[in-house]
């Protein structure tokens, strides 16, 4: 196999929905100096995919929107910080082309850190194009201070799939 088509296949939307956000949450994290893989996040977001973002600022709540595009290129600049993703829990749903999967992630800043930083919901929607399984939306909740996520019988620390 040549290089053009071992990275044309590298870069193919996965072939489920599982994969997919698999590969989501490993294409966000990155140790410290380096960036989170945009060519990944890129080939597994739908063109005209969006991202929403919820958490409380300063005990208010604040949404976050942005286009797919514009949230792979952020993930693709060099974080001073490192910033791990674990998915500790995922529920998928599926009908014909369509799923959409509710999936807990902790995150922290230090790989091994016994605590989390923060922990979130997420509600992700895909579309099985041609080629594969494309997230179309994001909708992600950091929890609120006070009123924390459950694990939905996950494990802190155990993450899906080795993350």
């Amino acid at each position: 196999m040549n290089a053009i088509v071992l990275a044309a296949a590298l870069l193919a939307a996965p072939a489920t929905p599982e994969q997919a956000v698999a590969t989501l949450w490993r294409s966000i994290s990155h140790d410290a100096g380096k960036a989170g893989d945009e060519a990944a996040l890129r080939a597994i977001l739908h063109p005209d995919a969006m991202v929403y973002g919820a958490r409380y600022r300063d005990g208010a709540p604040a949404l976050s929107v942005a286009r797919g595009t514009d949230f792979a290129a952020g993930i693709g600049r060099v974080g001073e910080k490192g910033f791990y993703e674990c998915e500790v829990a995922r529920e998928v749903r599926q009908y014909d082309r369509f799923a959409t999967v509710y999936s807990v992630v902790e995150s922290r800043t230090e790989r091994n850190a016994a605590k989390a930083n923060f922990t979130g919901v997420n509600s992700i929607q895909l579309y099985r194009a041609e080629d594969g399984w494309r997230i179309i939306s994001l909708y992600y909740q950091v929890e609120r201070p006070g009123s924390p996520v459950s694990l939905q019988g996950g494990k802190p620390g155990v993450c899906l799939e080795g993350q």
